[in-house]
């Protein structure tokens, strides 16, 4: 016997024997630990209050933090998740009572459902309080027009080639009078896409505003994207509403029209398809002997027109 601890003393210095007592113990005191923590314990533990199935015409007073004690009994590890992570429960309005501009909530009527957000294992006792009692205001309800995006990013060359779909293209919001009497519209500002060359179907997330509720959370808007090319042509210019007894001569006689135009049509237009006239009725209002050109008619399908020059000289002859 002395022989062995001999040999043990010897193959064990004093300092790996430290080293191997403090890990045994840290293993003990672990294992320790798991044993411990796996047992059942009952303990009181706080929820902040997430309502939910609020109706429509109902806002609750948003500076109000609600919050309930639960009894529980639960695993030392569950216990250890809901002192330092699980902190809401979620309560419904569904079976709510509303007067007077107050809500009142049984939280015993609801008491299976909030069992249901814990762990399969943990058992709830007790909730205090028992029921819930909080303000709320009443809210009117407007039917608001949808606006499609006007900044789009198309990829060079491409651009929209019909009208937008939007559905629902309106929507029903709710909020308090002061702030639905000013909502007019609702307007989506930006696609998640970028370098856009093709057909635009997306989902849009409504993006919710300060206490103002809507009725839908996405709008699906759709329209065609196709390729467009730039063309120039000369266009004549026209004159209306001159005396018979005059012969007005313009200088320059024709214009250059640029403009935007489906690729796939661009070879079917021509200076035909498009209109510009000067008034000579409204020619006194100009001081410097010149007319003003309009665009009074052109081709469908074309965009970004602009034409050159914007207005003429005239000689008037008798």
């Amino acid at each position: 016997m002395q022989r062995n601890f001999e040999y043990l003393r010897l193959r064990f210095p004093r300092k790996n024997r430290l080293r191997f007592f403090s890990l045994f113990f840290a293993l003990s005191s672990f294992f320790w630990i798991i044993t411990k923590l796996s047992n059942s314990f009952s303990s009181s533990v706080n929820f902040e209050v997430k309502f939910v199935n609020v109706p429509n015409l109902v806002i609750l007073d948003p500076n109000i933090n609600v919050s309930i004690k639960a009894d529980i009994t639960a695993s030392g590890f569950q216990l250890l998740i809901y002192h330092y992570f699980k902190k809401n429960i979620r309560v419904t309005l569904d079976n709510a009572h509303f007067s007077d501009n107050l809500v009142e909530i049984d939280l015993m009527d609801q008491k299976f459902v909030l069992q249901q957000q814990l762990y399969q294992s943990t058992k709830l006792n007790l909730i205090s309080p028992s029921k819930l009692t909080i303000p709320f205001s009443a809210l009117k309800r407007k039917k608001i027009p949808v606006i499609p995006p006007s900044q789009i990013d198309f990829k060079p060359g491409y651009d929209r080639a019909g009208d937008w779909i939007i559905e629902p293209d309106s929507i029903w919001v709710y909020g308090p009078s002061p702030k639905i009497d000013t909502l007019n519209k609702y307007v989506i500002h930006q696609l998640s896409i970028e370098k856009i060359d093709q057909e635009i179907v997306e989902k849009v997330d409504i993006i919710s505003w300060d206490q103002i509720k809507f009725e839908t959370n996405k709008i699906l808007i759709k329209v065609p994207v196709k390729r467009f090319t730039e063309k120039s042509i000369e266009v004549f210019i026209n004159i209306k509403n001159v005396p018979d007894s005059l012969a007005i001569k313009l200088f320059p006689q024709s214009l250059k029209v640029t403009f935007l135009v489906l690729l796939d049509r661009a070879e079917a237009i021509n200076s035909g398809d498009f209109k510009f006239i000067c008034d000579f009725e409204k020619s006194h209002l100009n001081t410097k002997n010149t007319m003003d050109i309009f665009l009074e008619m052109r081709p469908e399908g074309v965009r970004n027109v602009r034409w050159k020059p914007k207005e003429v000289d005239y000689l008037i002859r008798k």
